[in-house]
């Protein structure tokens, strides 16, 4: 499927596409779906691409199973190789022309194609995302942004795999969520540090909006991802205390924890 976002800077039309998976199972009285809307992180997509097509990395993979299985349609936008990227981990964020506040432009672009698909309940859509797609989740979801704010089509619940939250987590920094918001991570994360998730929910207690964490002891980054020994990865600018780099891998225990908390969070939500 294609589809059509907006660059912020410059205000260039980007003709995207993406993957999109149909629900297994039907929920509910009607023959439409659920839907749930997958942004990647600054990896990409794909774990390699061959004669043009995309392999999805084993993360996604297993998304779009869980998902699908029980009951949602999926779409994963591809952000990156419409603009010429594979990833933009290793890029500072001077470099990262495609930012989370750019990217929910692509959330915007993403709405409005689902909504043109006859087997999509629009009254019931969420987001996801991880890392750097799951800041983007929350930038998508931010009323205090006017294009969100005015969008037609809102989601009615978002899930955040580790994302960044520093720009919402200071008193005073303008943070209204349009549904309520799940947050999964590690308390070890050292790449999307906790603390700042942590004081963004405590800003938001006492809300008309949920914001729920869930942290997950002695796990990392990317602790959702099928087979990834932990390993620390010195590549990656601007995360980590200088010379120790990021600690990035899988807990299976943990995704297993959090894949639940997902299923039964978007059930309350879009059931």
């Amino acid at each position: 499927m294609s589809l059509t976002s907006i660059d912020s800077k410059g205000g260039k039309a980007t003709a995207l596409y993406g993957v999109w998976i149909k629900s297994r199972k039907t929920l509910g009285k009607t023959d439409k779906s659920p839907t749930v809307i997958a942004m990647h992180g600054c990896g990409g997509l794909y774990s390699i691409v061959r004669d043009g097509k995309g392999e999805f990395t084993p993360r996604h993979l297993a998304m779009a199973r869980v998902l699908s299985d029980a009951g949602y349609n999926v779409l994963f936008p591809d952000s990156f190789t419409p603009r010429g990227r594979r990833s933009t981990c290793q890029d500072s964020a001077a470099q990262r022309e495609t930012s989370a506040l750019n990217r929910r432009h692509d959330v915007q672009a993403a709405l409005r194609w689902v909504s043109t698909q006859n087997d999509v309940d629009m009254s019931r859509v969420a987001l996801l995302g991880w890392s750097h797609g799951a800041s983007t989740v929350l930038a998508a979801m931010n009323l205090a942004e006017t294009d969100v704010a005015v969008r037609k089509v809102q989601p009615r619940a978002a899930v955040a795999f580790y994302p960044n939250c520093q720009p919402y987590a200071k008193e005073g920094s303008p943070f209204k969520p349009a549904a309520p918001l799940l947050i999964l991570m590690g308390e070890n994360d050292d790449w999307t540090p906790p603390a700042a998730c942590e004081a963004m929910e405590k800003r938001m207690e006492g809300s008309d909006t949920e914001v729920a964490l869930r942290l997950y002891p002695d796990t990392y980054h990317d602790f959702d991802a099928p087979g990834l020994p932990v390993h620390v990865r010195m590549d990656i600018q601007g995360a980590g205390k200088p010379r120790d780099g990021v600690t990035s891998g899988a807990n299976p225990e943990a995704r297993e924890q959090a894949y639940r908390s997902m299923l039964n969070f978007l059930q309350a939500k879009l059931q």
